[in-house]
């Protein structure tokens, strides 16, 4: 728009903002994000947005207090400033030295320092690029990484990429390791939902809400979109056309002439993580007093835990089951009911004092939401070298943004950096 363009956003739900999802149905007026749940201090392009709008921002933890683990049968507390506690499994020496926290950099630390910048020409480095053949599994046991450590690992954030260790290029873990890893993590105070929200405001005039589309055709001058709105099929035509769609909803939408072959491979092929998140309230912060931060890993298929009320004021709290992969496809066909019950029983092997406080919840299924399809993007072996530059490049007209198509799949700050990567090709285009 600043730089003349005439722009229109098709929008197929009321308001923007795609996977940054904040969920205010809570008591005291708490939230919970069911999306994004912050970046890091790297992510310049989030940071910039956010410096532009002047969002008020915050660390998204507490210092002081512990975190927990329950695996293999054993309950352990993890202190964040040392990454360490008492593993109660057989691990090796080293590993144990390095504790939970220190093992993802013990196996990889060596190629997240030479991940170098993704944006640059010629990205990945040579000595890296056989990585993308293997999956992580196989490079951490390459590595001599034990079956307890493994465990570990799997149980932090790699472990909700895909379906497991088993599912993603190793390329991808360490890109996604060397880009979460190491700097404190930020949240937008009020909701991360307010940077939508901003950019909303910015270009009220410019959105078509509930417009959702249904064909896309193109020529050597224009491109066309179908889309419906009000149950009325409306078309409009531009000299360009950005598409953010997940290639999970756009593999079935009819596009004219068709996207070369290499093209509809990566739409076919490229897939986003089934996500489940289970949000439960609690009368009191029984977690908090017993030192810890809400923050849990473990081998239960409940995964991850977090405290989205960990950086907001008030008694109650909620605490929130993190799944990925098979998991959360698990969870999710259960009822809302079933699903409750069966979360809070399970978080009862990381707290204490859980099922007294115990008020009420509820639960976002990513897989379920008909315009994403799943939680964020990830990378099976052969595809981050092969798959994402044919994903970001244009063809003829239409260029395309996403997370999907940006190195920080997973991240606002992919579905940002993407973005102005599209309207840099816009904008150096021939009209």
């Amino acid at each position: 728009k600043r730089a003349g363009h005439s722009v229109t956003i098709l929008e197929a739900r009321k308001s923007p903002g795609g996977r940054v999802r904040t969920l205010r149905s809570f008591s005291d007026g708490l939230y919970a994000e069911a999306g994004a749940l912050g970046f890091a201090a790297e992510h310049r392009f989030t940071w910039d947005y956010v410096g532009d709008f002047g969002l008020p921002v915050r660390f998204n933890f507490r210092f002081g207090l512990d975190q927990i683990a329950y695996m293999h049968g054993s309950r352990f507390r993890i202190s964040p400033a040392t990454g360490g506690g008492q593993i109660p499994f057989p691990v090796t020496p080293r590993e144990r030295d390095a504790g939970v926290y220190g093992l993802t950099s013990l196996y990889m630390g060596e190629f997240m320092r030479e991940i170098g910048n993704p944006l640059r020409p010629g990205w990945p480095p040579e000595s890296l690029r056989g990585l993308d053949a293997i999956t992580c599994l196989q490079m951490l046991r390459d590595a001599g990484a034990s079956n307890g450590a493994i465990d570990i690992i799997e149980a932090l954030h790699l472990g909700l990429l895909g379906y497991g260790l088993d599912s993603i290029s190793a390329l991808s873990a360490v890109l996604s390791e060397a880009l979460a890893t190491g700097t404190p993590s930020y949240e937008i105070d009020g909701g991360n939902d307010k940077l939508p929200g901003k950019f909303k405001k910015k270009l009220k005039k410019q959105l078509k809400k509930l417009a959702v589309v249904q064909r896309i055709e193109q020529n050597d001058t224009s491109v066309t979109v179908y889309y419906s709105t009000g149950g009325e099929l409306q078309t409009i035509t531009a000299d360009r056309a950005v598409c953010a769609l997940p290639f999970s909803v756009l593999k079935d939408i009819e596009v004219s002439p068709a996207f070369p072959e290499d093209k509809q491979r990566a739409i076919r092929e490229i897939k986003l993580t089934p996500i489940t998140r289970t949000f439960l309230q609690f009368r009191s912060r029984v977690w908090e007093q017993n030192g810890l931060d809400g923050g849990g890993i473990s081998d239960l298929d409940i995964q991850n835990t977090h405290s989205p009320t960990l950086t907001q004021s008030g008694r109650r709290g909620i605490l929130a089951s993190y799944t990925g992969g098979q998991r959360a496809l698990d969870l999710a066909a259960m009822t809302e009911e079933d699903r409750q019950d069966h979360v809070l029983r399970k978080m009862g092997n990381l707290f204490n004092g859980l099922n007294a406080q115990y008020e009420d919840g509820t639960s976002y299924i990513w897989q379920d939401d008909e315009f994403i399809r799943g939680g964020f993007t990830y990378f099976e072996p052969d595809q981050l070298t092969t798959l994402l530059p044919v994903a970001q490049r244009a063809e003829g007209r239409i260029h395309f943004a996403g997370e999907h198509t940006s190195v920080w799949h997973g991240w606002m700050n992919g579905a940002l950096e993407s973005g102005n990567r599209a309207a840099d090709e816009v904008n150096s285009a021939a009209v």
